[in-house]
């Protein structure tokens, strides 16, 4: 049974990759890879490339860099050995560039190479962009260049250290209706995926309403923080007075992590 931790945290306000497909004629499978390796161990793999369309060639160009979730919960990316959690050299892939014929596919194999001291997590992308052909280079007009990544999460078996912090909580009404919003701080030196119930409570203590908070299990690279948003659509109904949103989530730690603020309809 896990503890539940609660931090009373006072009402604040605080000023899975999408890419375009080709239109559906390029692919990659698979586009996610999780795995668990002991230090010192050597794990490798293949992405497949997928051209579906039935008349014209494509030429591909792969390459690895790191990945980044950003505190909003979008994504970037940089070049290897930019982030405290890059894979750098560990990982190497193969081939680099090739062409895919009409309505067939190539297989870019991937190996990765732990260190024998290495601890936590790593995680990059090896991303498959399309570049002109040698008869395309040549030819005159505008060429259009699209990239699929498929993500690599590498975790070091039995050296995960994990531990979060919920940093921020507070309700408000905007544009979108209200929200419910809190931020959190992973300390880990693995991915988290802090997920959980947020629930509303009257002033006599009766649970009102429950909510999924991060259904999607979005993820919180080490060492960042990330907020998080849900709407509660049915605030019309709610009689006025004095509420609690209380969360609670599960990171996957000792202890579920929960906080709650107080808001109040008038």
């Amino acid at each position: 049974m896990k503890r539940l931790i609660i931090c009373f945290i006072a009402l604040t306000v605080l000023g899975c990759l999408s890419v375009p497909s080709y239109a559906m004629k390029m692919n990659i499978d698979p586009a996610r890879v999780e795995i668990t390796a002991k230090p010192g161990e050597e794990k490798s793999g293949v992405v497949t490339v997928l051209n579906y369309d039935e008349s014209t060639p494509v030429r591909i160009k792969a390459y690895v860099q790191d990945l980044v979730y950003l505190p909003d919960g979008s994504n970037d990316f940089l070049k290897p050995g930019s982030t405290p959690w890059s894979m750098g050299e560990w990982i190497k892939i193969g081939p680099t560039e090739f062409n895919i014929p009409p309505g067939k596919q190539e297989q870019v194999r991937y190996l990765i190479s732990v260190p024998k001291d290495a601890k936590g997590g790593r995680y990059g992308i090896i991303f498959f962009e399309t570049v002109p052909t040698p008869s395309e280079a040549k030819g005159a007009g505008a060429t259009v260049n699209v990239r699929l990544g498929s993500i690599i999460l590498v975790t070091v078996d039995g050296t995960s250290v994990i531990k979060a912090k919920l940093t921020t909580m507070y309700t408000g009404t905007t544009d979108k209706g209200f929200e419910i919003s809190w931020t959190v701080y992973n300390n880990s030196n693995i991915l988290i995926r802090p997920f959980g119930t947020i629930k509303i409570i009257d002033s006599a203590k009766k649970e009102v309403a429950t909510i999924d908070a991060n259904k999607e299990k979005s993820g919180i690279l080490p060492q960042t923080n990330r907020k998080f948003t849900v709407l509660y659509k049915d605030i019309a109904k709610l009689p006025k007075g004095d509420y609690y949103a209380q969360v609670v989530l599960n990171y996957g730690g000792q202890a579920l992590l929960g906080g709650q603020t107080k808001f109040r309809i008038d």
